[in-house]
Parts: C-alpha cells; structure tokens; sequence
C-alpha cells in the first residue's frame, strides 16, 4: 500500500468555487470551516473512494520480488515517478540506475523495466494527481459534494471531520478514475 509522502500542490477547489457552487459570496462562507474541513474532507472522500490521487502529491510504496515489470502503481492517475530504490538487508537504501518506463492508463499506471525488473525489494517514489481536463466531473463531484457539505454543515460537519454523504448518481462523476479492486 502506498503512503502519501506530502500534498504538493493547491487543492483542486478553492473556497471562491465553493462560493459559486453555493450561489453565495465569499464573504457570506465560513473560510476557516470551508477551507480546513470541507475542502480537505470531499478530497479525501474523492481519493478514497477511487483509489485514486486528486489533489497533487507525493507518494511512496514498496514491490517485493513477486512485482514484476508492468505491475499496477497502488495510487492511480501516477505520471512522474522521483526515484526507485532497492532496500537492502539493513534497511538502507540504493539507488537504481536500471531504465523504467511510466505507462499512464486511464485508471492505473504502470511501472515498466524494459530490460527486466532489478532484483529485490523495490521502494518507488512517485507524484500523482488527477488530471481536470481529462476528468471534468471529478472537480463537479468535489463541488457538488462541498456545496451539500457547507449547505447542512450542522449535521455533516462534526469537529474537524465530515461525515461521508450518500451514494448516487454523483459517483459516477468519480468512475473514469477508480481504480479497480486488486485481490
């Protein structure tokens, strides 16, 4: 399973579209409530839900020896991989100069060793994030939802957290970037 290493980038909304999504203006939103809950709460709903990496960000994962070349990147809409390190007996790491290619699907991307994958265990560092103009009804989903959010935040908004909202047709707005289950 990847982790995320850090956001690297704007979020995806800002509160001026949170602002027209409601019909409202900005001044008449709570920024504080809308900027540090809602924003980052429908973000992470998005990424849960698809799999997939919304907001840009940097990830890391580590392939044993059963990954082989091609194998699926976990966080999907990966395009820049940083580095790739084997990790040695004590933990440590080295770095590779073996080539590897980035093959971005429209879901999944995959790592590719053309001249076949190094041995051992491999840490990969990448960047990932969705890309707008390819996905037009990601944005949609996260003001949609962030709209809902703001409009019943008495009963959504509980502390720092916010409650997920029911499924429906919106979620189809996140299908062309969920990544598929893996078993």
């Amino acid at each position: 399973m990847a982790r995320r290493i850090a956001y690297q980038g704007d979020p995806v909304i800002t509160l001026e579209d949170v602002a027209r999504q409601c019909q409202a203006e900005v001044e008449d939103l709570q920024r504080e409530l809308v900027e540090q809950v809602i924003i980052p709460g429908v973000t992470a709903q998005a990424e849960a839900r698809t799999g997939a990496a919304i907001r840009p960000a940097e990830y890391e994962e580590e392939w044993p020896e059963s990954y082989g070349s091609g194998h699926a990147l976990d966080v999907g809409q990966a395009g820049e991989v940083v580095s790739v390190k084997r990790v040695l007996g004590d933990g440590t790491t080295e770095d590779l100069a073996d080539a590897y290619r980035l093959e971005r699907g429209q879901r999944e991307s995959f790592l590719h060793f053309p001249n076949g994958r190094p041995a051992g265990v491999l840490r990969i560092r990448y960047k990932a994030a969705y890309d707008p103009a390819a996905h037009p009804g990601v944005k949609l989903w996260l003001l949609m939802h962030a709209a809902t959010a703001h409009e019943h935040r008495e009963t959504m908004v509980n502390g720092t957290s916010l409650a997920e909202l029911p499924s429906g047709f919106t979620d189809a707005l996140l299908a062309e970037i969920e990544v598929p289950p893996r078993f």
